[in-house]
């Protein structure tokens, strides 16, 4: 099955990076992975940053510390990505820009984790390489 609903948020999000979307990379709603959940859950920025107590750490730290039997808010966020088809291991190569099947996609791979443009394109070379795999 094509995971339709992840590859549109990717597609979206990318779009929106590249048109000017509110971005910010030390804040949990508005930075690569925060952007994308907004598309993909359809929580603002705000409820995002609440949803991990307003924390300032990286998404990465959050995925590491995922444990799907407590029932934390966070835990409840990734839980909701778990079922788009959105993995912890997902979410750290967001943040990073780093999933070797996504840069393969991608000619000039040197990119940069905290560059909208940079993530427009990771996100939409993600997306592509999703189709791909479940065409």
């Amino acid at each position: 099955m094509k995971p339709k609903k992840l590859i549109a948020a990717l597609k979206k999000t990318a779009s929106d990076l590249n048109q000017g979307c509110r971005y910010e990379w030390g804040h949990m709603g508005r930075c690569n992975v925060g952007c994308l959940v907004q598309n993909l859950t359809g929580k603002s920025d705000t409820q995002i940053a609440k949803s991990v107590n307003f924390e300032i750490s990286e998404w990465s730290e959050h995925a590491n510390d995922y444990c799907a039997q407590s029932n934390s808010s966070v835990t409840r966020l990734f839980s909701d990505l778990q079922k788009e088809g959105l993995s912890y291991k997902d979410v750290i190569h967001i943040e990073y820009l780093s999933n070797p099947k996504v840069l393969k996609h991608i000619p000039q791979k040197k990119l940069r984790r905290n560059q909208a443009k940079d993530v427009s394109t990771y996100l939409t070379a993600f997306a592509k390489q999703l189709s791909l795999e479940h065409a």
